[in-house]
């Protein structure tokens, strides 16, 4: 292990980060990378209840990744300056700051969410903390940007301001797209380089593609999106309040939790629509059948999931059989309430499953 605030080299951390600044040569990154790799135990102990090992590595990465990227050494030796500071120290500083923040926002959140924990939308099946007039507008914010796009024939990741490189990954395949989507990105790994921005707007400043409409911006960010047609800024139809208390006037719109005396989701914790609107007794439902499933009357939990099935599967029986399934139901049961053999079922079951990877992705999602 090296002395503090050097590396291995012998260099101190702040100079090298600011040589690998001017030259942004991998061999000039490496040491500083390598120097606090010796730290990482250190933070891991600290967020272990929070995050496995091989998580904490990557974030930690990215953020010292983040760190040399945005680091002012001017700025920083003013500040050592005035306050008597050794400027050895500045770029440990600066990360150290990062790194304290990271670790107050992962704990927050984690209180946060056992606090209150998400609701799943009956519309478009996301969790959410609270269903409310926003969310019901289903627009898309830069968190909804796909990682990759294709651009003159190449894929490029997707960035939302303008850099001095772009990261492309070469020219578009059948295999490499697919690994890039279904998170292989590894297997593509040697295809992987920084290029020249290649992006520039009618003024010849640097812009971003927008990977929906293939136009250069200034910026993408959530204004942005809203303002293209629904094609593109909604990842669901748009609904009003009204609409929405007429059709689940039974949705779970939040859940919080107030203290430890009793039970994690029980109804005290739980906010219904139907605890502020009339809602018939029949709305109540304490299970799935077949005949609920024909008459389309179901309980909200299921909605998304019977939506995806809809909107995927042709096959009226082939629909009911998935269903029912999703209902719990065995295949012995299915076959008692379908009135065919249990070899049909599966049959169907397995046809289902090798053809319609459409369904598989709107589940997960």
């Amino acid at each position: 292990m090296s002395k503090v605030n050097h590396c291995l080299n012998g260099r101190p951390v702040t100079e090298q980060v600011v040589l690998y600044q001017e030259s942004r040569k991998s061999d000039d990154y490496v040491p500083v990378k390598w120097y606090y790799d010796n730290y990482k135990e250190v933070w891991f102990r600290q967020l272990k209840d929070y995050m496995d090992r091989m998580t904490f590595d990557s974030e930690f990465d990215f953020r010292l990744v983040r760190a040399v990227d945005t680091f002012n050494a001017v700025a920083a030796t003013e500040i050592a300056s005035s306050r008597g500071l050794s400027f050895l120290g500045n770029f440990n500083r600066w990360f150290y700051k990062i790194l304290t923040n990271w670790k107050s926002n992962v704990k927050t959140s984690s209180f946060r969410l056992k606090k209150r924990p998400s609701v799943q939308c009956p519309i478009c099946g996301r969790f959410v903390g609270r269903i409310d007039v926003d969310h019901l507008k289903h627009y898309k914010t830069i968190s909804d940007l796909p990682k990759h796009m294709t651009w003159k024939k190449n894929i490029y990741e997707v960035v939302t301001s303008p850099k001095v490189y772009a990261v492309t990954w070469g020219e578009k395949t059948v295999q490499k797209w697919k690994d890039l989507t279904t998170g292989e990105a590894k297997n593509q790994s040697q295809c992987r380089r920084r290029v020249r921005w290649p992006w520039r707007l009618r003024d010849e400043t640097r812009g971003v593609l927008c990977p929906f409409t293939k136009k250069v911006v200034a910026e993408l960010n959530d204004r942005y999106i809203r303002g293209l047609s629904d094609k593109h800024c909604r990842y669901a139809k748009p609904t009003s309040w009204e609409e929405f208390v007429f059709d689940h006037p039974s949705a779970l719109i939040q859940s919080e939790i107030y203290d430890l005396d009793h039970a994690v989701g029980s109804d005290r914790d739980r906010v219904f629509l139907k605890d502020h609107i009339p809602v018939p007794e029949e709305s109540t439902f304490n299970g799935v059948d077949h005949e609920m499933i024909v008459e389309g009357k179901i309980p909200v939990s299921f909605e998304h999931t019977f939506n995806a099935i809809d909107v995927c599967i042709a096959n009226d029986e082939d629909r009911d059989i998935l269903k029912l399934v999703a209902s719990g139901y065995s295949v012995e049961d299915i076959a008692e309430t379908l009135e065919t053999s249990k070899r049909e079922v599966r049959q169907r079951m397995r046809s289902i499953r090798d053809s319609n990877k459409d369904l598989e992705r709107m589940l997960k999602e």
